[in-house]
């Protein structure tokens, strides 16, 4: 489709427009880092489109960390009263997180009626990003740093306004939801702006990821270097603690229990990590992986191996939110270079 062009001003209102309608959520800056933050109709803040990507992972909007999944006895059948939302200015490797997570929950039965309820309600705009984070290494993955698909919309910041994509039917109802804007096919030189910014900012991330380069794909040094003597470098220094998961855009692993609640019972889903000790506990206390060294490189199987193996997608997006999380600073980009270079010891 045409790229268009809308000046920021028109955009804003249009946001403003939404936000008086359903909740609208964009990433704010706070301190040194921008994190997603609800837009109000009665107190507009100047969007934030370019730079870098929130620090939280667009599947806390999605996949809640703790929700009530079913209430007992009674009906238990799914109740979709929730009115959707807007999230504005999502980056690359959060947009390729929704298509990877569409995989597990919506793509393959059993569906989960909460993700997909969620998806089909949601308008999401995709942002370029012109910021990357020194740990960010999209392009590592054969990504870019600009949005490539799963969006409704697309924005890019130019000169005076916004390059605009409509990546779907719901994106150019949303346009078109409110009178008086003013929005055209982008002229040539708006385009050639938009794609010099896209080429800056992915010679930026390669650059900073030439020492990380590897000759083979990271899915083939996982499936053949299970055995390699790197994982216990690194295995020894994690401290298990899961930051790396729970910040992980695609990571979904989750436990179910009851608990009472007056005259009745609630089932709660929370996020479950493979990291932890207690994750494959058996009830005649077995533990499938009683090694760290088995829980670390787990992480990895899934993103690399089994994930590809059942969706034919990786599981990693590159945004590299693992790597500031880990408090034993380990980076994941150098496990995996490490593993290569440990093949010929």
């Amino acid at each position: 489709m045409t790229p268009l062009f809308i000046s920021t001003s028109d955009f804003e209102r249009i946001v403003r427009a939404w936000a008086g309608e359903k909740p609208v959520y964009a990433p704010i800056t706070c301190g040194d880092h921008r994190s997603w933050a609800r837009l109000s109709p009665e107190n507009p803040v100047s969007l934030e489109l370019d730079g870098i990507r929130a620090v939280e992972p667009l599947k806390t909007f999605y996949f809640r960390v703790r929700e009530t999944v079913a209430t007992y006895p009674g009906d238990t059948s799914f109740l979709d009263n929730e009115p959707g939302f807007v999230l504005i200015g999502a980056k690359n490797c959060d947009l390729r997180s929704l298509e990877c997570l569409d995989k597990a929950f919506a793509d393959s039965e059993p569906r989960d009626p909460f993700w997909v309820s969620r998806r089909e309600k949601a308008l999401v705009v995709g942002a370029d990003c012109s910021e990357p984070a020194a740990t960010c290494f999209c392009t590592l993955l054969g990504m870019e740093p600009y949005p490539q698909a799963c969006f409704d919309l697309s924005v890019a910041v130019v000169s005076g306004g916004l390059v605009v994509e409509v990546g779907s039917e719901k994106g150019q109802k949303a346009l078109d939801s409110v009178d008086g804007i003013t929005i055209g096919p982008a002229t040539d030189e708006q385009i050639a702006e938009r794609d010099e910014n896209r080429r800056r900012t992915r010679e930026a991330v390669v650059e900073q990821n030439r020492q990380f380069e590897t000759e083979r794909p990271f899915t083939e040094l996982v499936q053949t270097g299970y055995q390699s003597t790197a994982w216990a470098k690194y295995a020894g220094r994690c401290r298990e603690d899961a930051a790396c998961l729970a910040i992980c855009p695609t990571c979904h692993c989750f436990v179910l229990f009851d608990q009472s609640k007056g005259e009745s019972n609630e089932r709660i889903r929370v996020w479950d990590f493979c990291y932890l000790r207690g994750y494959t506990r058996c009830g005649g206390g077995h533990t499938a992986r009683a090694t760290g060294s088995d829980r670390f490189k787990n992480k990895y199987v899934k993103k690399f191996e089994f994930f590809p193996a059942k969706f034919e997608m990786v599981a990693c997006t590159g945004c590299g939110r693992c790597i500031e999380a880990c408090l034993a600073k380990i980076d994941m980009r150098q496990v995996l270079h490490d593993v290569e270079e440990s093949r010929g010891e």
